[in-house]
């Protein structure tokens, strides 16, 4: 693979941003942040760095929660606060618990929360099967249990989360009392918008790269992933930068990038919510054709439902920047409250609607 190969595949669009172009920070200029960790990397030194950065960053990375068995592997979660219902977060593709810091936080003021990191992602064990979104939700369930979580639950699913969530909701019904979707996939937009597949194909093509980018050091020189943490408080960003140069990381990501289609046929499989408790969260920048008329349908997959739009969030920093995490928390918070009491949906609309 040579330099130009490496350029053009950097300027793929990264999975699930749903942006025009990569971001970069604005006094760096982009061919040069990419082009010049290719000079070590083909030297053979980025290999070396690669592997001794990893190890610094599990001496100074500890794991925030605790390793809990879920039957045939090892998850990380990490729990805070008090109260019923427990609400579970669940990460989109690359995904770890260090992205919720803000939503995670203040959620514990006023409920238990829990976020975790799927099998083979952040902090959790190796995933010894095959990626599936029931084979997830029975292992989450398993290590619920098993660290005395117990229901109800509301579940909070962002990007591809949001597929885990419904299956979960659908395998655990009695379980789960409600559900939030942040910017959620819908298991059929690469179907019906050529814009939404177009960005997904790119960002899955790049995607196979990726592992082995990772191994020459290429990812960690380039800082390549460095925005999916833009926002984060300072800890957190680093833990997830680190983590997305961590080749064991984002090899799990590639391999749920590779089940795309059989998780998204598991979803069509569940049935609507009924009356459950919902809110669709949306973000209103960077959007793409499709996406507003998926969204929608998301909403009317309940009877008891909100959509909130929130205009200057885009699909990540609707989750890793305060004042739009905020907003993901209200969401949170009226469906907590809606386990409890009687509809009232007009105070989370005054929320959001701006």
């Amino acid at each position: 693979m040579n330099a130009d190969d490496l350029l053009s595949l950097s300027d793929e669009t990264a999975v699930y941003r749903f942006r025009k172009c990569h971001r970069f920070h604005p006094v760096v200029k982009q061919r040069s942040r990419l082009f010049t960790p290719i000079v070590p990397c083909l030297a053979g030194v980025g290999c070396l760095y690669q592997a001794l950065a990893s190890l610094r960053d599990r001496r100074e990375y500890a794991p925030p929660g605790t390793l809990v068995s879920g039957g045939d592997c090892h998850l990380h979660l990490f729990s805070a606060g008090e109260g019923a219902p427990s609400v579970i977060l669940e990460s989109g593709l690359g995904g770890m618990c260090s992205g919720w810091t803000w939503v995670h936080s203040e959620v514990a003021r006023f409920s238990r929360v829990v976020s975790y990191d799927r099998a083979g992602l952040g902090w959790s064990g190796p995933d010894p099967g095959r990626k599936s979104a029931v084979v997830a939700a029975c292992r989450l369930r398993a290590a619920l249990r098993q660290a005395g979580i117990h229901p109800p639950f509301v579940l909070v699913g962002h990007s591809m989360g949001g597929l885990f969530v419904r299956v979960f909701a659908d395998l655990f019904r009695y379980e789960t009392a409600g559900m939030v979707l942040v910017d959620a996939v819908h298991p059929d937009q690469h179907l019906r918008s050529s814009a939404i597949r177009t960005h997904m194909n790119s960002g899955f093509r790049f995607l196979r790269a990726v592992p082995f980018l990772a191994r020459l050091g290429y990812i960690r020189l380039s800082r390549f992933f460095r925005d999916w943490g833009d926002g984060l408080p300072a800890r957190q960003a680093a833990e997830a930068e680190a983590m997305l140069a961590d080749c064991r990381h984002l090899r799990s990501t590639l391999e749920e990038s590779l089940a795309w289609k059989e998780i998204c046929a598991e979803v069509r499989c569940v049935g609507e919510l009924g009356d459950l408790p919902l809110a669709v969260v949306t973000a209103g920048s960077d959007v793409l054709p499709g996406q507003p008329e998926l969204q929608n349908e998301l909403a009317a997959l309940s009877s008891d439902s909100v959509h909130v739009i929130v205009k200057r969030a885009d699909h990540v920093t609707l989750v890793t920047r305060r004042e739009y995490a905020l907003r993901v928390v209200d969401a949170v918070r009226h469906v907590v409250r809606r386990t409890t009491s009687a509809p009232d949906k007009t105070s989370i609309r005054g929320c959001f609607l701006r």
